[in-house]
């Protein structure tokens, strides 16, 4: 891949508190992030036993969109493995894979 083309990071194990914020700012220092994603789940979870109320719960893992490839990897290479509020974060390169309906 040219290093001047945008890459997407799957940065796993983050902590369930953060938000797109969040991981736009620990991303932030190592270049122009063009988007930033944290799964959730649409079921939801309580927010406290006396509220029966469903929020969406984060899945602890999330994608960090750079500019460039150069910028992405800079990343990768600096946060791969750091601890973060207790949880070892895991980034790598996103690869999608489609599969087609002979392989399911």
């Amino acid at each position: 891949m040219p290093k001047d083309q945008p890459k997407r990071l799957h940065v796993s194990n983050i902590p369930f508190r953060f938000r797109d914020p969040d991981l736009r700012a620990m991303f932030g220092k190592f270049g122009t992030i063009l988007d930033v994603e944290i799964i959730f789940n649409e079921r939801g979870s309580k927010r406290s036993a006396s509220v029966c109320e469903l929020v969406p719960s984060q899945q602890g893992f999330g994608f960090v969109t750079f500019g460039s490839a150069a910028e992405a990897d800079k990343a990768r290479e600096s946060l791969n493995g750091t601890v973060v509020e207790g949880r070892k974060v895991e980034v790598c390169c996103f690869i999608r894979t489609l599969i087609s309906p002979l392989q399911q």
